[in-house]
């Protein structure tokens, strides 16, 4: 598999349940997911770990771990000034094709959203004229 240039063996990654016994075991933060990350950078050069800090609808963000069987996302609702994210483990689940897709188009509308709003605001900031109506 390759994401990003980073080419890894899915084989070698813990399977959905051996990642979710881990987090689990080690608190159920971000923070329980250390062990994880440097076990893929050292297989790998990359945590194969991703935020996805923007509300899903149901929760404040999810983080994406690659396991064995594809990508598991691990939901959250609050976050700990030392552990970080904390997830609700019950509702993990792997993520499919629609769900992915559902990100990828959320964030592109809150990205060009937040860049479009940006950039009015350096213009403001700098005293450019208003763009044409």
């Amino acid at each position: 598999m390759k994401i990003n240039e980073i080419k890894f063996d899915a084989e070698k990654l813990l399977s959905m349940q051996e990642t979710l016994d881990s987090v689990k075991e080690n608190g159920g933060t971000n923070s329980a997911l250390a062990d994880i990350r440097e076990s893929h950078y050292d297989m790998f050069g990359n945590e194969l770990i991703w935020a996805y800090p923007k509300s899903t609808g149901m929760y404040e963000g999810v983080v994406i771990v690659a396991v064995r069987e594809g990508f598991l996302s691990l939901p959250y609702e609050e976050v700990d000034i030392d552990d970080y994210e904390i997830f609700k483990l019950e509702d993990a689940a792997m993520l499919d094709a629609d769900a992915l897709q559902a990100f990828i188009d959320d964030w592109i509308a809150f990205s060009s959203d937040l860049v479009g709003a940006l950039g009015d605001m350096l213009r403001i900031v700098r005293g450019d004229s208003p763009p044409a109506a």
